[in-house]
């Protein structure tokens, strides 16, 4: 078997998955939602376990196309800062809150990935991320601890 650079991919994206997997596992639950059908560690869970098995079927199974992939175009200034943004939305999350912290990241992630259309970066953020928190919050009852939120008097 060829090592490719999709197979490498592949094989880091499965040790991830693997560590995402394992701290899916190490998230604490209320005491009360520990035998609920969904709780803050249902989907973390499945996600690992899916990313484990989409890897480990790429890395198994042989290729029909093989993909040559030319490392000197890749856009690794874009990359990098993704990478950074990601850490910062991980450092303030607690600080911020999930509404604000989650908006601010995406606006900054379209902005770094190219997009100039202010309509759909606004859109596509605070919106988007409202309803989401609504879904969990209102609806799935998964408390969600917003500072900024609680500051305005949206949430209490």
């Amino acid at each position: 078997m060829k090592i490719t650079p999709s197979k490498l991919i592949s094989l880091l994206f499965f040790v991830f998955s693997g560590f995402y997997l394992y701290y899916a596992h190490q998230i604490q639950v209320f005491t009360f939602d520990e035998n609920a059908p969904f709780n803050a560690k249902t989907f973390p869970i499945y996600l690992g376990y899916a990313g484990l098995t989409f890897s480990a079927l790429y890395i198994i199974l042989p290729e029909t196309k093989p993909t040559n992939v030319n490392l000197r175009v890749l856009d690794y200034k874009k990359t990098i800062l993704l990478v950074i943004l990601m850490i910062l939305y991980g450092i303030f999350i607690l600080r911020a809150g999930y509404f604000l912290s989650t908006s601010i990241f995406l606006v900054l992630s379209y902005i770094v990935l190219g997009e100039r259309k202010w309509l759909w970066i606004f859109t596509l953020s605070f919106p988007f991320v409202a309803v989401f928190m609504y879904l969990l919050h209102g609806l799935l009852n998964i408390y969600l601890r917003d500072p900024f939120l609680k500051f305005i008097g949206i949430m209490g």
